[in-house]
């Protein structure tokens, strides 16, 4: 249940006996964004009780959200926090991951992680995304007029990207998304056995990459760590485990939920098809419609501080709602409303400040083939009627875990 107990001066606590009742639940996970709505009218900054059963300080306006994702008062690590936030019990090796430090030390392994992810590199990945979008999409052909979209194209094509990237052998690959789906998810001990799932995955497969090195990143990865001396050895596991996660479950994501925003708009999807111009923009205005991170991964205060005149004692818990963000009528007219003509680009779905995705390229360049392919060559396609739309239960990432279509005679 979200337990509403504190808002911005000036609000009126009859304004928000509406909400007192709001459970994040099968509700809230299939359509979260009347309750953003609420919320960001009702004031800038809430304590809610999140669907871990810890308290945290909810920030749902545009301006106040930006402004947070670039404050350095606002840590990623948890030794910041003071206010009884108990989170993930995380493994050892993943303390020092970039998710989880701040400057210098994030400063210092963003570094590595940029030089990994330059736009030369990413561009050079093209060929080989190209390919498995066909690929997949002659398989999903085969299936006779009706497909999960999800299982068909959303979830393989960062799969076999990412891992291409890192150099995960291909009999390995089924084996980490079992790990993520629990990563991911609201069950707190689900995710900690995930996650030590995946560290000991990583492991195995650094022992093997020492063993047979290659050119990809885990190898890379062994070299900075062996010759260098640049990564410790969790650094390793931790930036291997980041890249993994982020590169699988946010692209998924975006494919899966740009997909359904234009077949449930067949006039944005007519504009698309007429001018395939328009597709750089029509990612960045999908971005910011459906953000695959719906509320960021958590930030402690280091100091008392105030967020839109909210007072946040220090040591408090802070989360972030992109997906409350990119909604706000504060900055975007008709925010409901796909435009593909929007002229500002101001989204943060990708986060902002230091912490800035270091793959938003990679995941704009495989949305955007995926879906120019994908309406290109099933030009038919529509949702199937007797199809289940389903969300994967999660509070950080927003995830179809299925989406049925159908195209032909169907």
């Amino acid at each position: 249940m979200t337990e509403l107990v504190q808002t911005s001066p000036g609000i009126h606590p009859e304004a928000l006996a509406p909400l007192a009742d709001v459970v994040f639940g099968e509700e809230y996970f299939a359509k979260p964004y009347p309750l953003y709505d609420q919320l960001r009218e009702a004031g800038p900054a809430h304590r809610v009780t999140a669907p871990d059963g810890s308290m945290v300080w909810l920030v749902t306006r545009y301006a106040d959200v930006r402004q947070g994702l670039a404050d350095q008062r606002l840590a990623r690590h948890p030794r910041h926090n003071t206010d009884g936030y108990a989170g993930i019990p995380l493994p050892e090796e993943l303390w020092v991951t970039l998710a989880t430090t701040d400057p210098p030390h994030h400063t210092r392994l963003r570094s590595l992680i940029n030089a990994a992810f330059t736009r030369r590199r990413i561009e050079s990945l093209r060929p080989r995304v190209n390919e498995v979008v066909d690929e997949l999409l002659d398989r999903m052909a085969e299936q006779e007029h009706g497909a999960d979209l999800v299982t068909a194209l959303a979830a393989p094509l960062p799969i076999t990207v990412i891992c291409d990237l890192l150099g995960i052998p291909e009999a390995e690959r089924g084996t980490f998304r079992r790990y993520t789906d629990a990563i991911v998810g609201t069950d707190r001990e689900a995710s900690a056995q995930g996650c030590r799932d995946m560290v000991a995955f990583l492991k195995r497969m650094i022992t093997l990459k020492r063993e047979q090195p290659d050119d990809a990143l885990i190898t890379g990865l062994i070299e900075a760590r062996d010759q260098d001396d640049r990564l410790t050895e969790n650094e390793m596991v931790g930036m291997a485990f980041m890249i993994l996660i982020g590169g699988y479950d946010t692209t998924l994501s975006m494919i899966s939920s740009a997909a359904l925003a234009l077949l449930r708009d067949p006039e944005r999807l007519a504009e698309l098809r007429a001018d395939p111009g328009l597709l750089t923009g029509a990612v960045e205005e999908l971005l910011r419609f459906e953000p695959p991170v719906q509320n960021a991964i958590r930030r402690f205060a280091t100091e008392d501080m105030e967020i839109g005149e909210v007072p946040i004692p220090a040591g408090s818990a802070v989360v972030l709602s992109i997906g409350s963000a990119g909604r706000d009528p504060r900055q975007y007219g008709c925010p409901a409303r796909l435009d593909f003509h929007r002229e500002e680009s101001t989204h943060v779905s990708f986060g902002y400040g230091p912490h800035f995705c270091p793959g938003a390229q990679l995941g704009r360049m495989e949305v955007g083939v995926a879906v120019h392919k994908l309406f290109d060559r099933f030009p038919d396609l529509a949702l199937a009627e007797s199809g289940e739309l389903r969300y994967r239960p999660g509070f950080t990432f927003r995830e179809l875990s299925s989406l049925p279509v159908t195209w032909g005679n169907a």
